[in-house]
């Protein structure tokens, strides 16, 4: 089995999520759980493996809505609200930095 490079973090309250294309939402969802690597992301939006998707994360105490990139790695085949997995994909130091903030306000 493939170990976890990074600590998930459960969220308290929820973190809710645009996902965007040209910086337009598409779809929403909701963070179950989150670390400095990536996300797990509960939506009713299907969202193909490989696909590159952009997000606005609200997390509950932040002043700012916070701007991530990623790449879905694992979804679910359910029906209604889907899981899925993601990694981001922009690893600049402010960016990293600024998520990283966000996450761990928001335990």
């Amino acid at each position: 089995m493939h170990q976890r490079g990074a600590v998930r973090i459960v969220p308290r309250s929820p973190i809710t999520v645009a996902l965007q294309d040209d910086g337009v939402p598409y779809a929403y969802g909701a963070i179950a759980n989150i670390s400095e690597a990536g996300a797990c992301l509960w939506t009713d939006t299907p969202l193909d493996t490989g696909r590159a998707v952009s997000l606005r994360l609200s997390f509950p105490r932040g002043s700012q809505p916070v701007d991530a990139a990623g790449i879905v790695v694992w979804g679910d085949s359910g029906t209604g609200t889907r899981r899925f997995g993601l990694r981001w994909t922009d690893h600049s130091a402010s960016r990293q930095e600024r998520l990283n903030r966000a996450i761990t306000a928001s335990t």
